[in-house]
């Protein structure tokens, strides 16, 4: 049972542990906003990812003057052929409560409330954060379903050689857009490390599901699947973290909208 504060409801298996992580935070307020901190929290260390190596090549001839090791990392990195391997060095704004953040940004490109990104994004890579907060991390992926967790050059350099051996890269970045079905979106898998990439990419994905029904649980729920059980676990496991962070970081809207819907039935 997924449980948050005054929600219960049934969620996805791929969600429970994460949200059960983010539903027992507790509320620091900072200013005029609210911040979540983990009181309790148990971490399992994601297991390394098995990357298969090619053998190495055979050396080359003695007549032969020149030599380039075949496997190391940076020789691996230049062969990358056009893939955006380095971000900008300056990290995006993530922080939800910044009125300058990448989710504000995108939010009001695509035209998708910005807190509504965030919780797909919370329901997707949420983990613990300097200083104990909760929050979604994009240097993560999946390959051969296998987790690779880290900082940005690590997983940077795991996406590398996953990408230079065929090796089957699945879920994706901050938002894990499953790049195997959108593939057209991107030149090529690293190119969706980037958050800025990644969170574009996503909003268009969660908007076109939210167009193609009337029902916002299934169509939030499409983000993740379309086979209707499991769109609706998803949508409704999502939506529940989007009412949770309006009453953080909205709780005068939300009095304001009770108040005119009691005027009106009054």
């Amino acid at each position: 049972m997924l449980v948050l504060p005054g929600i219960m409801m049934k969620a996805h298996p791929k969600l429970q542990s994460g949200l059960a992580t983010l539903a027992s935070a507790q509320v620091a307020p900072t200013g005029s906003h609210a911040l979540a901190t983990v009181a309790v929290v148990s971490v399992a260390s994601p297991a390394p990812a098995r990357i298969v190596k090619a053998a190495p090549a055979p050396s080359p001839e003695p007549s032969s003057p020149a030599s380039t090791p075949s496997n190391a990392p940076d020789a691996l990195l230049a062969d990358v052929s056009t893939m955006d391997l380095m971000m900008p060095v300056a990290e995006p704004d993530l922080d939800i409560a910044s009125r300058d953040s990448l989710w504000a940004e995108v939010g009001k490109s695509s035209g998708l409330d910005p807190l509504l990104l965030y919780s797909v994004a919370l329901v997707e890579s949420r983990a613990l954060l300097p200083g104990g907060k909760v929050g979604p991390t994009p240097w993560l992926f999946r390959v051969n379903d296998h987790l690779v967790l880290g900082d940005r050059r690590h997983v940077q350099m795991e996406m590398a050689v996953a990408s230079q051996f065929g090796s089957m890269v699945q879920d994706v970045g901050i938002m894990q857009v499953y790049y195997p079905m959108h593939r057209d979106a991107v030149r090529d898998p690293l190119t969706l490390l980037d958050p800025r990439t990644n969170i574009t990419v996503a909003a268009k994905i969660l908007r076109d599901g939210m167009h193609e029904t009337r029902d916002p649980v299934l169509g939030v729920g499409y983000y993740h699947s379309h086979t209707p059980e499991l769109a609706r676990d998803y949508g409704a496991a999502v939506l529940a973290v989007y009412q949770r962070l309006k009453s953080l970081y909205r709780p005068g809207r939300a009095v304001q909208i009770a108040a005119r819907q009691s005027a009106v039935h009054a």
